[in-house]
């Protein structure tokens, strides 16, 4: 069997007390010095440091034991008697005098400014030309939202003008090399604009020919108010 082991004195929950060398000594008192500790700060740490125990962190000046908070002083409570308390009882015209009884001066809060459209187009006009806009009157108004006038274009005039453009594009393409691929197309397209003019043309030659007619009938009935008025002159005399 294997040797037993001796144990140190107070068994094996004894716990070995701390040695501080003397440089950590001498440290400490030069610290405590310079700190200006009292007399029974410095023993106390002292002795501390000679039993190899821990360093207090806190350590009151003059004694021991710890400093008990002071109990905060307890205030009577004060019960008034309405019967018999007249102290704060004051007369009408007292009351009526005091400046706690005197209306303040009305004073009107400032209005919040509202910008509107119109102030913003204003305001962004000034900014740019240096001048107040120019007022808007109904006239004006109504010139500006009225349509400009559309000039109508003679419809037979534009055929002939796409005719025109669709033989010169054909033409392009025949010195090109590429006019097989357009030929039938536009041919197609120009043989529509023609039958279209020709319509066109009908119906204007018959307005013109009712127009005609119109204005040789009115001159018949004119002529013809004029001889009976001569013939009615002729038959008085």
């Amino acid at each position: 069997m294997a040797a037993r082991q001796p144990v140190a004195k107070g068994g094996m929950w004894n716990t070995q007390q701390a040695q501080y060398s003397k440089e950590t000594q001498e440290l400490l008192k030069v610290m405590m010095q310079e700190s200006k500790l009292t007399n029974f700060q410095q023993r106390k740490l002292n002795q501390t440091m000679r039993a190899g125990g821990t360093l207090p962190l806190n350590c009151p000046p003059t004694s021991s034991q710890r400093p008990q908070r002071p109990s905060a002083p307890v205030t009577p409570s004060k019960k008034v008697n309405p019967r018999t308390y007249a102290g704060g009882r004051r007369s009408k015209e007292a009351c009526e005098n005091s400046p706690a009884a005197q209306p303040e001066d009305y004073r009107p809060r400032p209005k919040k400014a509202v910008c509107t459209d119109k102030e913003k187009a204003r305001l962004g006009n000034l900014m740019a030309y240096g001048e107040e806009p120019p007022e808007v009157t109904p006239a004006r108004m109504v010139e500006l939202l009225s349509p400009e006038p559309t000039i109508e274009r003679d419809r037979f005039e534009e055929l002939q003008a796409e005719i025109e453009e669709r033989a010169e594009f054909l033409e392009e393409m025949e010195n090109l090399g590429r006019g097989k691929d357009y030929r039938t197309i536009i041919r197609t397209e120009i043989s529509q604009k023609i039958r279209e003019m020709e319509v066109i043309d009908r119906k204007r030659t018959e307005q013109l020919k009712k127009q005609i007619e119109l204005q040789q009938k009115q001159s018949d009935q004119k002529r013809h108010l004029a001889e009976q008025a001569e013939s009615a002159g002729t038959s008085g005399l």
